[in-house]
């Protein structure tokens, strides 16, 4: 658990308040263990699932990757940056992509080339051009070592990684998946109004959820889940946590999970645990239940 809580209490610190597209001003974020999925939960799978799975993840991921980790700023349209971990001392991004457009189907009108080349400190940025038939779009990328590369829709972002204002070992505190939101900023991004719209989703409360982070990771043959929701004050987290208290001994009651085992045991494991204006949440199940999970 402690590593974990140590990637929520990271991602809580960052700031939000900021409109620039940098790795530690962003406001949402998404990690994924490729290395600990290929390994640890492919094979529990059912075998024709988990060889289309494989075959899936082999076809449209280069070997050599390890760890993908997205980030950016849900109020800025064209905030996107990609850092990829893993072994890529041989590994070219021009010629993954010149091989990854063979598998396009000629009918859909799309390409996406390299475009220039510059030295910066000593590093290779390269734009890449997207175009179909209605726009194109650029994004850029740079083999910052041999171990990381970054691609970013902002050629500065590429920039400042390569002079190493960030410490890429940040991202390496994830377990199988981690996810950061401001969901306030998220969903105001998504078109929702939430100060007129009435629904339960978007309920006064709920608006008073300023920020959700989670991580999946393996705990001793069983896959545990941190979440943290981080509110405007003490008393809506008193509130939050009365309410879902709530909702798990109603669930606890209907016994609407008998049938369905993993759930069953993620909500029999749930723990909430009141952090001030926070509240962690906790839950796991058994590795032997992940066939139980419907990934087509």
């Amino acid at each position: 658990m402690k590593h974990t809580l140590l990637t929520i209490t990271f991602l809580i610190t960052l700031s939000f308040t900021s409109q620039a597209v940098s790795y530690d001003k962003a406001n949402w974020y998404v990690s994924v263990d490729v290395s600990q999925v290929r390994s640890k939960i492919i094979p529990l799978l059912p075998q024709a699932k988990s060889a289309r799975i494989q075959f899936s993840i082999n076809k449209h991921l280069p070997p050599e990757v390890q760890q993908i980790s997205l980030y950016g700023h849900s109020e800025v349209e064209d905030d996107l940056s990609l850092v990829i971990n893993g072994d890529f001392a041989t590994f070219e991004l021009n010629n993954y992509i010149n091989n990854l457009m063979y598998l396009v189907p000629a009918e859909e009108d799309i390409t996406v080339a390299l475009f220039d080349t510059h030295k910066y400190q000593g590093s290779l940025i390269e734009q890449y051009k997207v175009a179909d038939d209605d726009e194109s779009k650029a994004f850029y990328s740079a083999k910052i070592n041999s171990d990381l590369i970054v691609v970013s829709l902002e050629q500065e972002e590429i920039k400042n990684w390569i002079d190493q204002k960030y410490n890429s070992h940040e991202l390496k505190n994830s377990g199988l998946v981690s996810v950061l939101v401001n969901i306030e900023s998220a969903m105001a991004h998504m078109g929702a109004d939430l100060s007129s719209n009435r629904q339960s989703f978007n309920s006064a409360m709920f608006q008073k959820i300023t920020q959700f982070s989670a991580s999946v990771f393996e705990s001793s043959e069983h896959l545990a889940i941190d979440a943290a929701l981080s509110t405007a004050d003490e008393a809506t987290a008193k509130q939050l946590e009365q309410v879902l208290n709530g909702l798990i001994a109603m669930n606890a009651l209907s016994n609407l999970d008998q049938d369905k085992p993993l759930m069953s045991a993620l909500m029999s494991n749930l723990s909430i645990s009141n952090q001030g204006n926070a509240l962690l949440v906790s839950s796991q199940f058994a590795l032997s239940l992940i066939p139980e999970i419907n990934l087509d």
